[in-house]
């Protein structure tokens, strides 16, 4: 896999699992996240923020602490399925 698969396939994985965790998934921030937000939010600030680069949740301070739990509870899960997919990672060799 290149990096681009490996990146698409880290978010395709995180994307069905927090579905399943009840949030639906907001992907025109355009800046390279992706947002995740509970079905039943009251405010913009219980929402968790997916970085694709870093590959990593981002709450605010203020969110409250059951978002903050989710966010924690998404990283642990995906760690090791971005460490699986990051093993993949099979750089394209040089001709001659």
């Amino acid at each position: 896999m290149n990096k681009k698969e490996i990146k698409n396939a880290i978010t395709k994985e995180v994307c069905e699992l927090v579905k399943s965790m009840g949030y639906e998934i907001h992907d025109d921030e355009g800046d390279g996240t992706i947002l995740f937000v509970p079905v039943d939010y009251t405010t913009m600030d219980d929402t968790i923020t997916w970085h694709r680069s870093y590959q990593e949740t981002c709450t605010l301070n203020w969110a409250s602490d059951k978002i903050k739990l989710d966010a924690e509870a998404i990283d642990a899960y995906m760690k090791p399925m971005i460490e699986y997919y990051n093993n993949q990672y099979q750089p394209k060799r040089a001709t001659a």
